[in-house]
């Protein structure tokens, strides 16, 4: 089972990363590897945003999540 290390501002902060990273590739400003590129990290912060659970984090023993957490 997952366990969540990721605050609720983390999962904002990283949501919003996806959000410019696709409008950037919708737009066309990069293709070929560096699109690639950008799709894997979209990909990745996507899967963290929506799980709460970082595995940077976890490699780390990092937490960035607080039980109070209400935003």
């Amino acid at each position: 089972m997952i366990k969540r290390n990721m605050s609720n501002f983390d999962r904002l902060v990283r949501f919003i990363v996806v959000l410019l990273l696709v409008a950037i590739l919708y737009v066309g400003e990069f293709d070929g590897p560096i699109a690639f590129i950008i799709i894997l990290i979209s990909a990745m912060f996507l899967f963290a945003s929506v799980t709460a659970f970082c595995p940077f984090y976890k490699s780390t023993n990092i937490s960035t999540y607080d039980s109070d957490d209400y935003l």
